[in-house]
């Protein structure tokens, strides 16, 4: 089309020159620790169908950003390859190229995304990395500002220490500010043995290069706060505080206050507390013994609370992954046991259902309609190596994207009525294989003889 619109112009001059044909773009070049293209999961699920990865270790949160007229995985990992990924969806959401990078070999880097702003929480494995460098920052427990309005060159930009760790941070609806949960499950240094007195950490964000705390709220006897949740208003959090779960007024953000709390026995940890789309119901997920191996996959779960009378919350339903579609997850040996529990829950982009991520159980589609009793399992997969931190749809409910400690970045295609989906190889299927390769909790593979009987076997790892 160039070519013809400059023959009336130009027409001796073209038919003279030489034609040079346009250079590609290079492609763009990554460190090693970027992590590189991997294989569609091995497993086992329904109408869930894996299409792409990207390959490493360490993934952690996984949140999203549309910037001008595209759409971005923002994906962090911790540890060795520990980082900020940028994969853009835009063109092609079944195989999203990695287009931004950003070192940051800590832990535990949990992401929230404001605009082009990207916070990242630090609680642990300090050391020196670029990321730091970027914000002018001696390396420390904090809070790290990353720019991305240029996805392919994220920045560090500022940095807030706090002194007990920012295991997670939620952002304040105004913008304004950032809450911090350092999930501490030990007495902060200047409180009495036995108090174990929690806190949050609010900061004032306005001015990234100058990011300072202006408010700690002290909370109730138990243990700190892992995750918080806002509405949309911005009056209210929700507070997952590990051996509690707490309702906040936050009508004056920078000073909140506590309002409600919920202590229930049946959680083992209250991981997360999240704010059903219209406003009505709490899902708090309970990350069985944190995370520890514990041989069973319906524990843990997901507690649903109806929230029409503040002061006093009512449970009224459950989930828990099915055991009969998470094998993996159910074994033991004397090496130890894979965990299965609830952990990252999202709310997909319809509102009628959420996400959730379970470690060796991999991923979930779960119902959010019916609130009473057991929600219905919409669709699930299970990779032989998953070890899934979190799973998550954007704007395209095709798609569900997992960030996972194992296994990296997972593209998971969603088609409801598809039935049963089976991407073992030819030698897993033959061999009854469930579970292969290693897990943040449990060093080893597990295999199956051709008796079916499951052991952790040496050298009995089959590849395709």
């Amino acid at each position: 089309m160039r070519l013809r619109s400059l023959l009336p112009l130009a027409a001796a001059s073209v038919l003279i020159a030489p034609l040079v044909a346009t250079a590609a773009p290079a492609p763009v070049a990554f460190p090693k620790e970027a992590g590189k293209q991997g294989t569609p999961a091995q497993g086992t699920g329904v109408d869930l169908k894996p299409v792409s990865n990207w390959s490493y270790t360490g993934g952690t949160d996984l949140e999203f950003a549309t910037i001008g007229k595209r759409d971005y995985a923002i994906a962090p990992a911790q540890g060795s390859m520990g980082g900020l990924r940028i994969f853009d969806l835009t063109a092609n959401p079944a195989k999203p190229p990695l287009v931004g990078f950003l070192p940051c070999a800590v832990a535990q880097n949990d992401v929230q995304v404001r605009g082009t702003t990207v916070f990242m929480g630090v609680d642990g494995s300090v050391k020196d990395a670029p990321c730091f460098g970027q914000a002018k920052a001696e390396p420390a427990l904090g809070v790290l500002a990353i720019d991305i309005s240029n996805p392919r060159a994220p920045r560090g930009v500022g940095f807030v220490p706090i002194g007990l760790g920012a295991h997670n941070t939620t952002l304040h609806p105004s913008g304004k500010y950032l809450y911090v949960s350092d999930s501490q499950l030990t007495p902060a240094f200047d409180e009495p043995a036995g108090r174990m007195l929690g806190r949050i950490n609010v900061v004032d964000v306005r001015n990234l290069k100058a990011m300072k705390e202006v408010f700690t709220l002290p909370l109730p006897p138990g243990l700190s706060s892992h995750d918080v949740d806002f509405n949309d208003k911005g009056d209210r959090a929700y507070s997952a505080a590990l051996t509690q779960t707490l309702i906040l007024d936050t009508t004056d953000p920078a000073k909140p206050s506590v309002k409600t709390t919920i202590i229930d026995p049946t959680v083992n940890i209250s991981h997360g507390a999240d704010l059903s789309p219209d406003g009505k119901h709490l899902y708090v997920t309970d990350e069985q013994a944190g995370a520890a191996g514990n041989g069973v996959c319906n524990v843990g779960g997901v507690h649903i609370f109806d929230l029409s009378n503040e002061a006093l919350p009512v449970k009224t339903g459950f989930y828990a992954f099915n055991p009969l579609n998470s094998a993996t997850s159910t074994l033991t040996n004397a090496n130890g046991v894979l965990t299965c529990t609830a952990h990252v829950l999202d709310y997909g982009p319809t509102g009628k259902t959420f996400s959730n991520a379970g470690y060796a159980a991999g991923v979930r589609i779960v119902d959010t309609v019916g609130r009473v009793g057991l929600p219905t399992e919409m669709a699930s997969f299970t990779p032989v190596d998953a070890d899934t931190w979190s799973a998550k749809q954007y704007k395209n409910p095709k798609y569900l994207y997992a960030n996972d400690l194992a296994r990296g970045f997972d593209v998971y295609e969603y088609a409801e009525g598809k039935g049963a989906v089976d991407t073992r190889s030819a030698k897993q299927v033959q061999f009854g294989i469930t579970r292969t390769g290693k897990t943040m909790f449990m060093d080893g593979a597990w295999c199956a003889d051709p008796s079916g009987a499951l052991d952790l076997l040496e050298g009995h790892h089959l590849e395709s």
